[in-house]
């Protein structure tokens, strides 16, 4: 016979579920996207987002704010969100404070990944920052440019190369001519002093091993030495007579400059090893180094 529960089994039961709602309740919240307002609109700012970065955001969107006062950039309102437009030589620029700081939160935009969200006559400009580490923000960016072309006078030849249509012909020509980079040679002499493996007992070990994964280190034509995980780059063979034939071919033998096309393991693209600079090779049970190889 099944006795019915007891007053105290029935208070415990009543205590665990509402811990359990309790806990779920918690849960809900702590994994929530937390809205913030910001002077360009209301942001979803997911949960995973640490705080100093929504701070600097933030901060960032409050000095795009302050700098209007200042500028002849005008608010432009939409679908409840801010962006920031103004005219230039009969061109419309317009920047999207608020996009920026969804990029930099992670979230995705109409806006390609890593560009500055900025228009042109309503079309998408490819603006990029400089590499650099640490990254900029977005936000602090779009303050930049806020800045740059708040004025009537900018300095022209610090406008973006791709934002230069807003420029007149008066301004392009006062441009100074691009640095035009030094020929490169390639094949020369290392001038570091370093000593090197035989480039012929490379290329022995390479084909010795052909196709297995080694690691290498050589130096650059740069003089900087380099450590990577290599593989040779694949050929593919047409039939059994024919010759093999480069994925990828160059308009040049880089054997012709003592360069191995090569699969960096890494990345997955395509490199080019110095043969003739090597301080370090692994390949099958072959470990043969110089003593300018370094760890």
């Amino acid at each position: 016979m099944n006795r019915p529960p007891s007053i105290h089994q029935t208070h415990l039961v009543w205590i665990i579920l509402t811990q359990q709602a309790s806990i779920a309740y918690m849960v809900s919240i702590i994994f929530e996207p937390m809205n913030r307002k910001t002077p360009f609109g209301t942001i979803d700012i997911p949960p995973h987002v640490q705080k100093p970065k929504i701070d600097a955001v933030h901060r960032a969107l409050n000095w795009c704010e302050n700098l209007l006062t200042a500028t002849f950039w005008t608010q432009r309102f939409d679908d409840g969100s801010i962006s920031l437009i103004r005219t230039i030589n009969e061109r419309t620029v317009e920047v999207f404070p608020l996009e920026a700081a969804k990029m930099d939160l992670g979230q995705k935009t109409r806006f390609a990944k890593n560009h500055l969200p900025v228009e042109i006559d309503q079309n998408p400009v490819c603006v990029r920052a400089v590499k650099v580490k640490p990254k900029p923000l977005h936000t602090d960016m779009v303050a930049g440019m806020i800045l740059l072309l708040g004025g009537l006078d900018f300095e022209p030849a610090s406008v973006p190369d791709t934002m230069r249509d807003i420029l007149t012909p008066e301004q392009r020509e006062s441009l100074p001519l691009p640095v035009q980079r030094p020929r490169y040679i390639p094949g020369q002499p290392s001038t570091s002093g370093r000593i090197f493996l035989s480039e012929d007992r490379i290329l022995e070990l390479l084909e010795d091993h052909m196709g297995e994964p080694f690691q290498v280190q050589f130096e650059k034509r740069d003089g900087t030495l380099r450590n990577m995980s290599a593989q040779l780059e694949v050929s593919k063979i047409l039939d059994e007579e024919a010759a093999p034939v480069e994925v990828n071919p160059r308009p040049y033998n880089p054997a012709d400059y003592h360069l191995v096309p090569v699969i960096d393991l890494r990345i997955s693209q395509c490199r080019l090893m110095a043969a003739d600079r090597v301080t370090r090779i692994i390949i099958g049970k072959h470990v043969v180094s110089t003593p300018s190889a370094e760890e």
